[in-house]
């Protein structure tokens, strides 16, 4: 069940996003965290610079680390196959939905970001990593220090989708979405590996 409830939500979000360029209340909630963050180059593009190289290598590391201390090998080898995934694969899918990077004529973009929005490949990286750090220690009730991986797990995705949006090179939608179907994945594979919560 877990499996097909990944399939079902991934298959109406996809849907979803292919139909429109961007959903209603996206240029408001983007306008909102902007005001909120009138120069957000100080905090959110080092925050963006964690998923291309260098910085990926050093999260890889940290979250590879971690994952084998909270879910032992089993939890491992889960993040590592979901690293693979979105290293080799997460930038074709954006071809599949072909949905425009937001218009400078509705927000503030920061930069000149080419390609597609969704599904961004930045917050593919954090739901990975990140997210699934912290969905390995929801599913394993045993977990060293299980609460405080899981809040700094899920506030990193949370810290990524905003900078993302406060640079303007995301809808809300765009990161939201994203990192509900990687993580709602990632859930799906750990109760089939781990066991249930």
């Amino acid at each position: 069940m877990p499996f097909v409830l990944a399939a079902a939500v991934t298959c109406l979000i996809g849907t979803a996003v292919a139909l429109e360029p961007y959903f209603a209340g996206d240029v408001r909630l983007t306008r909102l965290i902007q005001a909120a963050s009138p120069t957000p180059q100080w905090w959110a593009t080092p925050v963006s610079n964690l998923a291309p190289a260098p910085g990926k290598y050093y999260v890889m590391t940290l979250v590879l680390t971690a994952s084998f201390f909270v879910a032992g090998w089993r939890g491992l080898a889960l993040i590592v196959a979901f690293l693979l995934l979105e290293q080799y694969g997460a930038e074709y899918t954006k071809a599949i939905f072909k949905r425009p990077r937001p218009s400078r004529d509705l927000i503030t973009v920061i930069g000149n970001p080419s390609g597609f929005s969704f599904p961004s490949t930045t917050l593919t990286f954090f739901a990975v990593t990140f997210g699934g750090l912290g969905i390995l220690a929801l599913v394993r009730k045993t977990a060293p220090v299980r609460v405080p991986v899981m809040i700094a797990g899920f506030g990193m995705v949370l810290i990524g989708c905003l900078a993302r949006i406060a640079l303007g090179l995301h809808w809300p939608s765009d990161v939201f979405l994203t990192s509900l179907i990687c993580m709602l994945w990632i859930w799906a594979a750990s109760r089939s590996v781990l066991g249930r919560a």
